[in-house]
């Protein structure tokens, strides 16, 4: 399923950094794992990546909404796939997430296989993503 295609994970809790390390390593991606927005912003610089998945909610100011916001505005045309992680529900950060430009919600803790299912959708996706959300 992976190719060996990069995934940029940016999560400050150590249990799900862990998690979410084995799960993406098992199924053959190359992960950069991150803890904060500073920390995923150098990562972002230095490598390229084919999906990034962010946790909403960050210790600091800023947030994973704010990371992949951000991104998209550097970016610009080259749209990269992007998975919002969340204890809260969906709905309580909506707005933000809709207005980073994540292409699928998830919430914590994990489903293995929604997680798995989730990544194949957008990574099978042309580059040129159409706008539309998996959710």
């Amino acid at each position: 399923m992976s190719g060996g295609k990069k995934i940029l994970v940016l999560e400050n809790e150590p249990i799900t950094q862990s998690l979410l390390k084995a799960i993406l390593r098992k199924e053959g991606f190359q992960v950069t794992i991150t803890a904060s927005y500073d920390e995923a912003e150098r990562a972002w610089q230095r490598e390229t990546f084919d999906l990034v998945i962010a946790d909403y909610y960050l210790e600091g100011a800023l947030t994973g909404a704010d990371f992949v916001g951000h991104m998209r505005k550097v970016q610009g045309a080259n749209r990269f796939p992007a998975i919002a992680l969340s204890i809260a529900d969906e709905g309580e950060n909506q707005d933000a997430i809709d207005q980073a430009g994540f292409d699928a919600f998830l919430p914590k803790p994990i489903d293995v296989r929604v997680l798995t299912g989730t990544i194949a959708k957008l990574l099978s996706s042309s580059p040129e993503m159409d706008g539309g959300e998996i959710m």
